[in-house]
């Protein structure tokens, strides 16, 4: 596999995730400025949906720095054809 395509490829995923990790962390803070409203049928856990977000957050960096160290040869591994200048 060409190493530029999975950076791509891996580019769009981080992408996606940040995207995913905004809307966890939109759905927590919507869901706590309804306070003292009359809670509702499958409601959200403001706490949990942050701490995914903050996962994601914190998870999707690393994520595609390996991903680049794997894509630019840094980190020699067979079957990826390394990004050169």
């Amino acid at each position: 596999m060409s190493g530029a395509l999975l950076l791509g490829l891996i580019s769009l995923v981080c992408v996606t995730d940040l995207a995913i990790a905004f809307y966890f962390l939109r759905m927590a803070n919507q869901a706590d400025s309804m306070v003292g409203a009359a809670p509702q049928a499958g409601a959200i856990n403001p706490d949990a949906a942050r701490r995914f977000a903050r996962v994601l957050f914190m998870a999707t960096p690393g994520m595609w720095l390996v991903i680049a160290l794997l894509s630019f040869g840094i980190v020699p591994v067979g079957g990826i054809i390394p990004i050169t200048f």
